[in-house]
């Protein structure tokens, strides 16, 4: 085994093409992100644990006091004495966060590092912590009371910092005037100039919200929570108000007319126009505030508030809002499911009245909106919008004071009924990536899975709705998916925390999709508009996007920068009119530059930085090689005599003995290998996997990080590695292999060997 391992050291200490048929690059740049090579520390393959069943308390002291047989410095010779108080060391960490019920809950979830962290200064368990607000004591909880605790400390932690980032949101909008950019001839001859562009118009809107304090004989009673005692819900905010302001108008740009005489022509006046610096002239400015009650927090769950009508408020969503400017108006909101047919898929309805004028002129106005869940993915949604109403005839004849004045109705003859049916259909719910145990050998069923991982990337989706108004009518169509292969456009901000657990995402620098929306309209006047647009993700949370469509009178581009809660919008008018074939050159235009930046530069640009991370990362780890040789060594020799014992007692008693193993990097059998990976890269474990025994039983986890088990090492860093075994059982041979996201329990009537 000497000679092979040295074989492949040499191999290894040279620079190799990590782009090798084993998973290429994408394959080695995710195994950067696994746990053997993020620094932390398995316990459990350190302890020799599975956790499949999870273990006892019982089997953690028994795996602790074993090792402490072995690894006890006081039991070493002089020259074993360092390397034995370091492993006992690591031993003594492990066993005193795997025995503790709640470490061990977030050292599963959390790793080595989230113990750490959560136990120290500032982290949930530590010194100045949310433990020592708690007014029940954290470590009194039950298993199951700590859980919810401590799940719901993070997701309030969590919602912490993302209202931080979004608490506010504003939108800026810069119109620009580049209207020189297309000209169109007598014979519609379609030419391009290089364009003068002139900011014309400007928009801001800005809103946030905020909790609004509740005093706490407005709240209802804890005792009426119906929920178990040993439940720990999350306190919701009872009253929320969200402030919106905007403002928006024309950027004018003044002259001063100048008289100027020239030097020699003296009785020759001249007048010239001086640009004034611009000004801005604000024609529309809103300012309004929305109050949402959280009335099942407000009235309770029990005795008259369980009657109508606040039972029906309970059950219901409510929001009340104000507009001050630029005309005050009143709108209540009221949410509620409806289900007339015990059995079928409940009917959404959301109603809104809007008081804008005095009701001595006109009564509110309404709007009701249907929806309707059709199949998974498809919606249907019926609106209607009473627009402007009037008294009834019988009402103004009794009161002649009511009724609309000239000027509102003149004002009001825009605001028309409507009605409206649409059918949506959304994207498929975006799945985690399931991970693959052992290995994949079937090339057509790994590409059948990557086709079906792009179909559900895509995340195709589309609308069409029916407008019927006084005015006349349209249809309108949208339809959008994501193009390309890669990190989804508008993947969301997920919740790592929820009831359920913590589930990280994945931070990978991986190839970005482009998402692709087309809207059209067509209206009963034969009129057609029609926009396209393309979204791009280019960092973790900001998107750009560019369109080009036929709005209004006129052919625009818009460009579009969003983070988070912030957004900057400049519509571009490049054509005074509206002209479909130079819209479709100027949205083929930069559709084509796009496409030769993204595949010409970027994504190459992207795949080399990623293999030079790769081979940064191989070179770091083989480094590493020699020194974690030495140090398996060492442990190997430290447990050898124990383990010796324990295998005899085994074999007194035809029970399982382990005759050999060897773990490590074995060359494809299937394709030939490239260069560099002709030469398998294998250790001897034969102790370290006997030291697993335990009651006649061997038991590795498929999540068990083996490298990490104690005595192993790795010996090809992120190359695709086998654990085989030799064993014998009741006089019979036996042999397993498997690799290292696979798991196996000894011994098997499955491994025996057929002579």
């Amino acid at each position: 085994m000497a000679s092979s391992f040295d074989r492949a050291t040499s191999v290894a200490d040279r620079d190799v093409d990590i782009d090798h048929e084993d998973g290429g690059l994408d394959g080695e740049y995710s195994m950067l992100a696994d746990a053997g090579y993020s620094g932390d520390v398995d316990y459990y393959a350190l302890l020799g644990l599975s956790t499949d069943p999870p273990p006892t308390d019982a089997d953690i002291r028994s795996a602790y006091r074993n090792l402490t047989l072995s690894f006890h410095p006081d039991k070493q010779p002089p020259h074993l004495q360092e390397a034995a108080r370091q492993h006992f060391n690591q031993i003594q960490e492990a066993y005193n966060v795997l025995i503790d019920s709640q470490k061990r809950m977030v050292y599963d979830m959390m790793g080595a590092e989230g113990v750490k962290r959560e136990w120290g200064h500032l982290g949930a368990m530590g010194r100045e912590g949310e433990a020592e607000t708690q007014e029940v004591g954290v470590k009194a909880m039950s298993p199951t009371q700590f859980r919810q605790w401590f799940l719901k400390t993070m997701k309030k932690r969590e919602r912490k910092a993302i209202e931080s980032l979004v608490g506010a949101r504003s939108a800026l909008t810069l119109g620009v005037d580049a209207s020189n950019t297309i000209t169109v001839e007598d014979d519609d001859d379609v030419t391009f100039h290089i364009p003068s562009p002139k900011l014309v118009t400007y928009g801001l809107k800005y809103n946030f919200e905020t909790p609004i304090p509740v005093p706490d004989f407005l709240r209802a009673s804890p005792g009426e929570d119906t929920a178990e005692e040993d439940s720990i819900e999350e306190e919701e905010d009872l009253l929320q108000l969200t402030i919106s302001t905007g403002v928006k108008g024309r950027l004018q740009r003044p002259v001063q007319p100048i008289t100027v005489t020239y030097e020699g022509h003296e009785n020759e006046e001249e007048e010239i126009q001086v640009p004034l610096p611009p000004v801005l002239v604000g024609n529309a400015l809103e300012l309004g505030a929305t109050v949402s009650p959280n009335f099942k927090g407000l009235l309770g769950t029990r005795g008259i508030w369980n009657r109508f009508p606040f039972s029906f408020l309970k059950e219901s969503n409510v929001s009340f809002g104000a507009l001050l400017l630029p005309t005050p108006a009143f709108t209540t909101t009221f949410v509620r499911s409806y289900q007339p047919v015990p059995g079928i898929t409940p009917f959404n309805v959301a109603a809104t009245t809007t008081i804008q004028r005095s009701l001595g002129q006109c009564p509110p106005s309404f709007q009701v909106q249907a929806t309707k869940q059709l199949t998974e993915r498809k919606v249907a949604v019926l609106t209607w919008n009473s627009g402007l109403l009037q008294w009834p005839g019988f009402l103004l004849e009794a009161f002649p004071a009511l009724g609309l004045t000239a000027e509102t109705f003149y004002a009001a003859m825009e605001d028309s009924s409507a009605l409206q049916l649409a059918l949506k259909s959304f994207s498929k719910p975006s799945k985690s990536q399931a991970s693959h145990d052992g290995d994949f050998d079937d090339e057509e069923a790994r590409r059948l899975e990557a086709e079906k991982e792009d179909i559900d990337r895509s995340e195709e989706a589309w609308d069409i709705a029916l407008a019927l108004a006084p005015g006349g009518a349209g249809i309108g169509l949208n339809y959008s998916r994501n193009l390309f292969s890669g990190k989804p456009t508008d993947d969301p901000a997920k919740s790592e925390w929820s009831s359920e657990g913590y589930f990280p995402m994945a931070k990978m620098d991986e190839a970005r999709a482009v998402k692709l929306e087309v809207s059209t309209s067509l209206h009963s006047d034969g009129s057609i508009g029609w926009t396209v647009k393309g979204t791009r993700l280019i960092s973790e949370n900001t998107r750009i996007g560019l369109g080009v469509g036929i709005t209004a009178n006129n052919v625009a581009m818009t460009v579009t920068w969003k983070r988070l809660g912030q957004r900057i919008n400049l519509p571009v008018v490049v054509m005074p009119h509206r002209h479909h074939d130079a819209a479709a050159l100027a949205a083929v235009f930069p559709w084509l530059a796009y496409c030769a930046v993204e595949f010409g530069y970027v994504r190459p640009r992207n795949r080399k930085l990623r293999r030079q991370a790769v081979a940064r990362r191989h070179k770091e780890l083989n480094k590493l090689v020699p020194k974690k040789r030495a140090e398996s060594e060492q442990a190997i020799e430290m447990m050898a005599e124990q383990v010796q014992r324990r295998q005899a007692r085994e074999e007194s008693h035809d029970g399982l003995v382990i005759t050999k193993a060897e773990y490590g990097y074995y060359p494809s059998q299937s394709k030939k290998p490239k260069t560099g990976f002709t030469e398998p890269r294998v250790i001897d474990v034969t102790i370290p996997v006997a030291a697993l025994v335990d009651r006649g039983q061997l038991v590795i986890s498929k999540k068990m990080v083996k490298f990490q088990i104690m005595g192993f090492h790795d010996p090809a860093p992120l190359l695709p590695k086998r654990l085989k075994v030799w064993y014998n059982f009741q006089g019979q041979e036996h042999f397993v292999e498997l690799g290292d996201k696979e798991g196996v329990a000894c011994p098997l009537r499955a491994h025996v060997i057929s002579h």
